[in-house]
């Protein structure tokens, strides 16, 4: 039984630890994420060579514009990255692999990811990958499965209640 109208337990009532998400399936969030993510801007990348092709009939004179148009992607994919982690995390609290897990970013007070937060866990998460992803596979041993990056930003990945 919990207070009227709160989630606060009642004095005495023993309060529910969150159920943190394992290695296991923080990995196969991320690389749902990264499939989608490459899906995406693949897609998007094959719609401007399309536009290109309707433009100008012969594809030789095209050679400038595609090249410069791959460099432009390549140049522009982290951003894309950063756009799409940073907006699902702060919006939601999880990316599109998180939904489909059924796993959440929370502070650790419980309370929602800020963009701030989002900003700084993605600065986490590179600085987890650099030594060859150690920061990743702390969560292994980690008692509550946090990676170096949910230690820096104070936050912690969930599973989400089923209904």
């Amino acid at each position: 039984m919990t207070s009227k109208g709160t989630d606060t337990p009642m004095p005495g009532e023993p309060t529910l630890q969150p159920q943190y998400a394992g290695f296991l399936a923080r990995g196969m969030a991320l690389g749902i994420d990264i499939l989608l993510i490459h899906l995406l801007y693949f897609g998007c990348l094959c719609a401007v060579v399309a536009a290109l092709f309707a433009h100008s009939p012969h594809w030789l004179a095209l050679i400038p514009s595609i090249l410069f148009c791959l460099l432009l992607f390549l140049l522009t994919f982290p951003l894309f990255i950063a756009v799409y982690f940073l907006a699902l995390h702060s919006w939601q609290g999880q990316t599109l692999g998180k939904m489909f897990l059924g796993l959440r970013v929370v502070r650790i007070d419980g309370g929602e990811v800020t963009p701030g937060l989002a900003f700084l866990r993605l600065i986490g998460f590179a600085l987890s990958i650099l030594p060859l992803g150690l920061g990743l596979f702390w969560s292994i041993i980690d008692r509550e499965k946090c990676a170096w990056h949910d230690h820096l930003a104070a936050t912690r990945v969930v599973v989400t209640a089923s209904s």
